[in-house]
């Protein structure tokens, strides 16, 4: 009797103490870690897909990330370096983008439709920008001349191959590479800008010296909100444009071989 007795409170402990514990592991799993910020949420015509957060005030231990969506869910963990409100940026695959400020120990759900971004609900964030996906009305257009801007300055009487680009876009390293063979064929008339989406400043590697005077580099750290690139109506990356001497754009596209090379070859 004793025997039976004894299993039998081992057994009413077990069962007593399981659930309690499952309870721990579900709210623990639930909720943000202290002193972690978490981003949560779901989208409906979204079932598979990476996007791209960024902040540039502290809000990542890194200024680039990446958010895995999976059957349409996400939940994303990260540890601001302080207490304040930190800004941060959602990439998604159309490379519109969602801005808002949040702080550690705090919760954001995103929900919504693929379908219509803009109408994407947030909670929990102590502020939101919104911004849509630019207009497919291209800015720039073979034929057309380049709209003029500050940033990208042409020399007198030479053509200007443009290249759009950033470190952690697959692809980009190509940009470097065409631009300098294409420099190497024609050191005379031809010059070259290369506006870089980087947000981090480790990864911009300056350019070689022999080429300084033709060669312009840009970057804002600003990703995908530069000014320049909602005026250009640029959705994608990479991205390269040929300008003649008098400003016009005689050929663009994200394939150098495919778009570029032959427009190349016929600068004098």
């Amino acid at each position: 009797m004793r025997r039976i007795s004894h299993h039998r409170r081992k057994g009413l402990t077990f069962s007593f103490q399981f659930p309690i514990l499952f309870l721990f592991i579900l709210v623990s799993a639930c909720g943000p870690q202290k002193g972690k910020l978490r981003i949560y949420g779901e989208f409906e015509n979204l079932p598979h897909a990476d996007v791209l957060l960024y902040s540039k005030d502290g809000g990542l231990p890194v200024p680039l990330d990446t958010i895995h969506i999976r059957k349409g869910r996400f939940d994303y963990q990260t540890a601001p370096d302080d207490a304040e409100p930190h800004t941060y940026i959602l990439v998604y695959p159309n490379f519109s983008t969602l801005t808002f400020m949040a702080r550690r120990g705090t919760e954001v759900r995103i929900q919504g439709d693929a379908l219509s971004l803009s109408q994407v609900n947030v909670e929990g964030a102590d502020s939101v920008i919104r911004q849509e996906k630019k207009s497919g009305k291209a800015q720039i257009a073979i034929g057309r001349p380049l709209p003029k801007s500050k940033i990208i300055k042409q020399k007198k009487d030479a053509y200007l191959l443009i290249g759009f680009m950033a470190d952690w876009k697959y692809g980009s390293s190509q940009v470097s590479f065409h631009i300098r063979r294409a420099l190497d064929e024609h050191p005379d008339s031809l010059t070259a800008f290369t506006y870089l989406l980087d947000i981090d400043k480790t990864n911009i590697k300056p350019v070689d010296k022999a080429y300084e005077e033709r060669w312009q580099t840009y970057c804002d750290f600003r990703g995908w909100s530069g000014p320049l690139l909602a005026r250009y109506g640029i959705r994608n990356i990479p991205l390269f444009i040929l300008v003649d001497p008098k400003g016009k754009v005689v050929a663009m596209g994200s394939d150098y071989n495919r778009d570029i090379k032959a427009a190349v070859e016929r600068v004098p």
